[in-house]
C-alpha cells in the first residue's frame, strides 16, 4: 500500500469517527442542558418557599399586633393584607415546587434514555421558567406582606390608649318633645389620596403598582384588593382609572 492510500485510508477513518460521535456529543450536551435547567428549577422552588415562609411570617406577626387590645382598624386592614400575600406567595411557591420536580423527572428521562435528550431539555427549561415565574410571584407577595405588616404595627402604635369613658351625672327623665325633622346633606370632603400620580407611584416604571410602591397612600393600601380586580397582586392603569387625578 502506497503512503498516499494510507493517507486516504486514514482520513476516511478519522471522519468516520467523528461521524459516529457526534450524535453521542450533541446528546450529552442535551443531556446537560436538562440538568442544568433541573438544577435552576430547583433553586428557584428553594427560593419561592423561603419567600413563602418570609410572606407567613409576617403575616402572623401583622395579625398579632392587630389582635392587642390598644389597635386602630388600620392594623386590621394590614394584617388581612398581609394574609393574603401569604396565601399568594404559598400558592406561588406550590407552583414552582411542582415545576422543579417535573423539570428533574425528564432530566432523569434523559438521563436513562427515558427519553429523547433534546425534548428533556426543552421540557426542563420550559419548567425552569415556570418555577422562576412563581418565584418572582412569592418574593413580590412576600414583599407586600412584609410591608402591611409594618404598616399595622404603626397604625397599632399610632393608635390612641384606650380609656374608660367618665361617668355621667344621673340624668332626669326627659320630657316630652315635639316632632324633629332631619335632613341628610351630602359630605364635601374628599380625601387628597384618592388622586395619585401613577407615573410617580410606579417607582419601577413596569406599568404596574405593587402593594409595596403603594404603601405611602393609606387609602390605596386599604382599598388594595378591590382595586386589584384580577387578585395578581398588581395594580395597572385600567384598574387604576378610579384613582388617577
Amino acid at each position: 500500500m502506497t503512503r498516499k492510500n494510507k493517507n486516504t485510508m486514514l482520513s476516511i477513518a478519522l471522519l468516520t469517527a467523528i461521524g459516529f460521535s457526534a450524535p453521542t456529543l450533541a446528546q450529552t450536551q442535551e443531556q446537560q442542558k436538562a440538568q442544568r435547567e433541573a438544577q435552576a428549577a430547583t433553586e428557584a422552588a428553594a427560593q419561592a418557599n423561603a419567600d413563602a415562609e418570609t410572606a407567613r411570617a409576617a403575616a402572623a406577626n401583622a395579625d398579632a399586633t392587630a389582635n392587642t387590645a390598644q389597635t386602630s382598624g388600620a392594623a386590621s386592614i394590614s394584617a388581612d393584607m398581609a394574609s393574603d400575600n401569604a396565601v399568594q406567595a404559598g400558592t406561588a411557591a406550590g407552583m414552582a415546587s411542582v415545576a422543579a420536580a417535573n423539570a428533574n423527572t425528564v432530566a432523569d428521562d434523559s438521563a436513562t434514555g427515558n427519553m429523547q435528550t433534546k425534548a428533556a431539555a426543552e421540557t426542563a427549561e420550559q419548567a425552569a421558567e415556570i418555577a422562576r415565574a412563581a418565584g418572582s410571584v412569592a418574593q413580590d407577595a412576600a414583599v407586600d406582606a412584609q410591608v402591611a405588616s409594618q404598616t399595622a404595627a404603626a397604625a397599632a402604635l399610632a393608635a390612641p390608649a384606650m380609656q374608660d369613658p367618665p361617668a355621667l351625672p344621673p340624668q332626669a327623665a326627659p320630657a316630652a318633645q315635639a316632632n324633629v325633622t332631619f335632613t341628610d346633606h351630602p359630605g364635601n370632603s374628599i380625601s387628597p389620596n384618592y388622586h395619585v400620580d401613577f407615573e410617580a407611584m410606579d417607582g419601577n416604571h413596569d406599568g404596574s403598582i405593587v402593594r409595596a410602591e403603594a404603601s405611602g397612600n393609606a387609602d390605596l393600601m386599604r382599598e388594595f384588593h378591590v382595586v386589584d380586580a384580577n387578585h395578581n397582586g398588581r395594580l395597572t392603569r385600567e384598574e387604576m382609572k378610579g384613582w388617577l387625578d
